[in-house]
């Protein structure tokens, strides 16, 4: 009977090791397609012209070179439009933050007449397609004067509904004993949202920063629609740039104007990720 027993168990172990062996497999194989990419854009901006575009396809390059990064560098207007991409992205970010978890309070623990209907007209919006939204939110702009300024870039998307709705979703889980006891207390609703519900949301608010920063910094329609000044163009209009002015025979700048503008985004990630899983996947496990 215990030798039944060790058989089975022997063959159940079997199974879950196999079983898990081909799940890493396909993991890996996913990532690796979506590494793959990157991995080709690096070492493309690493490859003089003549080997970019062979007849052999080659992925590492023979001659390693830096000098497309230096023309990058000396390029009239790029490290202008890096610095534009820098401004609108943290000022772009710390408004859509603060516009959502003050929006996502409110709906959260406030009561007001209308609050569930203003809140599914403001869900709403996130099945509205950006680009039907672009030709009356270009009128709103110019028509206040704001074509070419940070301001135009910038507030026509600071009050995005998805972290009004994922800080919203958060605080709904935050115990209304708190709240209450804070009242008892004496504390005001600015002080509680600042002592109370900013600290217990801080992963949320962390993940929704996360969005609103790559929003900002990869926006690339936005900015080609309001902004005309070469001293105003974000990072992603200077890359596009880049190719218009390059042509079709330097696609190695390219590709190294486009891992500058990547390494911010993957500085960020690095630092946040573990916040940005963690919250994302608390959902799941909850439920």
């Amino acid at each position: 009977m215990s030798f039944t027993n060790r058989s089975a168990s022997l063959k159940h172990r079997i199974i879950k090791n196999r079983s898990e062996l081909i799940l890493y497999f396909f993991l890996a194989l996913f990532g690796l397609i979506i590494v793959f990419p990157y991995v080709w854009m690096i070492l493309t901006s690493l490859k003089p012209s003549s080997e970019v575009f062979t007849a052999e396809m080659r992925l590492f390059p023979r001659e390693w070179i830096l000098s497309n990064y230096q023309q990058v560098f000396n390029q009239s207007g790029f490290m202008q439009s890096v610095l534009n991409s820098v401004i609108v992205t943290g000022l772009g970010a710390l408004l859509e933050v603060t516009i959502a978890f003050f929006g996502a309070f409110a709906f959260a623990k406030l009561d007001f007449y209308g609050k569930d209907f203003l809140f599914m007209l403001i869900l709403g919006t996130l099945m509205i397609p950006p680009q039907v939204l672009m030709l009356p939110s270009f009128l709103i702009v110019r028509n206040l004067g704001w074509l070419n300024t940070y301001q135009g870039l910038i507030i026509p998307r600071a009050g995005a509904a998805f972290g009004i709705f994922l800080l919203r979703q958060f605080m709904l889980t935050v115990p209304r004993d708190l709240d209450d006891a804070a009242q008892v207390d004496g504390a005001g609703i600015f002080r509680r949202m600042l002592n109370i519900y900013l600290p217990i949301c801080l992963p949320s608010v962390v993940t929704v920063s996360v969005f609103s920063i790559l929003g900002y910094w990869n926006d690339y329609y936005w900015p080609l629609v309001i902004i005309s000044d070469r001293k105003m163009k974000t990072v992603a209009l200077s890359i596009a740039q880049f190719k218009n002015l390059e042509g079709m025979g330097n696609w190695e700048i390219l590709m190294a104007a486009a891992v500058v503008a990547t390494i911010p985004m993957l500085i960020l990630f690095i630092f946040a990720r573990r916040t940005l899983i963690k919250n994302l996947t608390a959902g799941s496990i909850q439920g």
